[in-house]
Formats: C-alpha cells, structure tokens, sequence
C-alpha cells in the first residue's frame, strides 16, 4: 500500500467481500493495520442456496469483527439476458457498480499475483497491446488493489496461521469459464516449467508496468499537443513514433466514446496519413480537413432544432446543441471602457432594425464586417472559421436589414460600438 500510495489512514476503505479466501484475507489485513474500513457482499442471485450460504459468512465475519458491512443483491442472469455480456462480464459490472454506490473513499478489491497472471495469459491469448499484458493495475482512479503482490498461496497460508475459515465458490471449479481453464489447465504446466514461476512473473510483471507507464505518459503529453480546438492535427500525429501515435489515437477514440479496437486504429491512421472521411461508429465520423482531424456525432432527426430563433437580452437560448446567453451591458458612452478582447461578440443594441434573431446561415447572405470596404459572404466566412460539423451551430444574428453579426469574425459595420453607443448585446457560448 505505501508503494503505490494506496491510501491514507485518515480515509474510509470499502473492501468487496465475496467469502472467498483471497477477499478474507484482505479485510483481515487491513483490519489489523488499523485501517477505518467497511464492507460490501455482492449477492449475484447466480448460486442459489450456495449464494445465500455466501451471504451469511460474510455478516457473520463482519458481525465478529465489529466490522459495517452492506448487501446488495444484484440479478445477473437478468442482466445478461437485457445486454449481451457474458454471466462472467455482467457479474463484474453489477459488483462495480454496486461498490461505486456506497461511496466510501476507496474500494478495496481482493486481486492478487495469481489475478494477474491468469489476466495476462487471457490478454495474450486473445490479442493485447503492452497495458493489456502488464494485467491488473494496483490503482485505477478510487480502487485500490493492496494483495496484488500477494501470491494465493501467501494468502491461504495466512488464513491458515489466523485459524481463519472462508468459503469456496463452486464456479471457480468449473472450466467453463475462460479464466479458470488457464487457472486449472495453463498455469500448472508452466508451473512445471517453472517452480519459480510466480516470483518469476512478479518480476516481469514490475518491468511491463514501468514500461506501460511511460509511455502512458508520453501519450498523456502527446494527446494535448496534438489537440487543436474541437480537432487533431494530423501533422503532428504522424510525426509521432508509432508506440505513442497508437495510443494518442487510442484516445482521441475514447473520448467519444468509440470501442477501441485495431480495425477502429488503422481507419484513423488512414484518415491522418490520407484524408477522407469514415463512419466510426452509428452516426459518428471522422474526418480530415485543412490537416486536421475531426470526429463529430451526426444528430437524429428529433434532435435538430429549428433554424431560426428569436432572441432577447438576457436569455439562454439551446442552439443546435449549444447553449448561447445574451446579455445586455449599459455602458458610460466611453468607448474606451470597453474591452477590446469582447469587441468581436458586442454590437450596439439600439442600432438593430426590428426583431434580431439568431439563425442558421443562408444562400446570399452577406455582411459588411467592422473595418472593412467590402462586404462578405457568409457561407464563405463559416466555411473558413469551422470544420464541417461545426457550421449549422454557429452564432449568426440577423435583424429585419440582414446580417449583423457572423461568430468568429465579429459584428456588421453598421452595428459596430462606438463613442455614441450606450447598450451593448454580447453573446456568450456556456454550453456545447
């Protein structure tokens, strides 16, 4: 626990309590270290009598200790009916999610070395990257993994020397699942390779760990250089070594929450080293434009707003997925006083000609902008200040004579500030 800076003593520990050996020796552990903790039993309603008989150990152990302990049931094999994840998955991801309710500020799960390394053998068997094969972390965000060092068999003879009982899931003695044929068939052959084998994997393990972490962290430090407003410059993602690139890519599919996969890695890389545009996921692209990548959700039909909206001071008004505020500033008639960095999203309220509204861009639309001879065209503007996905959302105000501010590029000549100028609307994004 000091190792990997696990937790303080001054914080409350939730340990996941199945029964079982490895879960036992955990609160024991931490019970006698003097730690403030509590603990869950997560029925899975999969075992029926088994289950219950689970159940009733682990209050009584705790009951004994003096210990707080919470039940939950949670109904598995209904869950995997509704959603298609193995019993083994949707037994993972009920525990995960009935921990996180409670909300102490750890929790505290019982994995260990022997976790780890039918982990790894798994990862590997079906295909992984580095992160994959260096297995279980001891820390991920608010859960903590104090046995992960721990060999099971450090673990039952600690049981042993405390006189100390659990119980024995009988699922952990079949071979239908994955994880416990590498348990009963893999691991003892590499055993016999290997008496060493666990303080072997230890070892590796700790070098696969570094090695992940680091480049962990170079593409931490990669991820936000590479980010360029709402995109990604493809530039500098492929000046990137490939060990970094993949996981820079790795993330930009993540934050939209796309499922991460090689096939879903060569598409992007395709697109950064080509262009074009691809369909990563229902109604989600990517594409490139002037060398920059972007990935955008197209919206359904119930989700596109009206094209027009009629706005006034001081309101909120939800704009294609945005919200934009309007307020409006009186000022002392010193033009000075204003801030010049606002000037681009200010206009003088009383030089507006009948009902302002905001909308989308239209074909023949055209502004004069402040300080300029010749008036513009608005699609042409919209085009050069944003990508594709951007344009139908962006700010354009319109009164009864026309254009009289474009975002990005600021207000119409003759609604421009100025020394006579008294109220003063300003338009502000608060939402995307």
């Amino acid at each position: 626990m000091e190792k990997y800076h696990m937790a303080h003593k001054s914080e409350r520990l939730l340990v996941g309590l199945s029964g079982g050996a490895d879960s036992v020796a955990l609160l024991l552990c931490l019970y006698e270290l003097g730690y403030d903790i509590c603990a869950c039993h997560v029925n899975h309603c999969i075992r029926g009598e088994e289950a219950d008989r689970d159940q009733h150990f682990c209050e009584e152990l705790c009951r004994g200790l003096g210990i707080e302990i919470t039940v939950k049931r949670v109904d598995v094999p209904a869950f995997c009916r509704e959603n298609p994840v193995s019993e083994e998955e949707g037994a993972r991801l009920l525990r995960y999610k009935a921990l996180q309710e409670i909300g102490a500020d750890k929790i505290c799960t019982a994995h260990n070395l022997d976790d780890c390394l039918e982990t790894t053998l798994f990862n590997l068997a079906r295909g992984s990257g580095l992160k994959g094969i260096a297995s279980i972390p001891p820390v991920r965000e608010n859960i903590i993994r104090p046995l992960i060092e721990c060999s099971r068999a450090d673990i039952e003879s600690f049981l042993a020397e405390k006189g100390q009982s659990f119980v024995t899931d009988s699922t952990n003695l079949l071979d239908e699942y994955s994880r416990n044929k590498l348990r009963h068939k893999v691991v003892p052959v590499l055993r016999e390779i290997n008496p060493s084998l666990m303080e072997t994997f230890a070892k590796t393990l700790g070098f696969l760990r570094e090695d992940s972490a680091y480049l962990e962290r170079l593409a931490d430090e990669a991820f936000e250089k590479v980010t360029c407003g709402d995109g990604y410059s493809c530039k500098m993602i492929r000046e990137l070594d490939y060990p970094v690139r993949r996981r820079v890519i790795m993330r930009i599919l993540a934050k939209y929450d796309i499922e991460v996969g090689q096939d879903k890695i060569e598409i992007i890389e395709k697109l950064v080293n080509q262009g074009g545009k691809a369909n990563v996921k229902a109604n989600c692209f990517a594409y490139t434009k002037s060398g920059v990548l972007y990935v955008f959700t197209e919206k359904n039909d119930e989700d596109i707003q009206q094209d027009e909206v009629m706005i006034e001071p001081e309101s909120v008004v939800d704009w294609q997925g945005r919200s934009v505020s309007f307020k409006l500033v009186i000022i002392d008639g010193k033009f000075e006083n204003v801030n010049k960095k606002f000037a681009n999203s200010c206009l003088d309220y009383d030089k507006i000609k009948g009902v302002i509204v905001l909308r989308k861009r239209r074909a023949g639309d055209r502004v004069t902008l402040v300080n300029r001879q010749h008036s513009s065209d608005v699609r042409v503007l919209m085009k050069q200040g944003f990508p594709v996905h951007k344009r139908d959302s962006a700010v354009i105000l319109a009164d009864d004579e026309g254009i009289v501010l474009a975002e990005n590029f600021g207000a119409a000549d003759r609604v421009r500030i100025d020394s006579s100028t008294r109220r003063v609307l300003i338009f502000e994004v608060i939402g995307e």
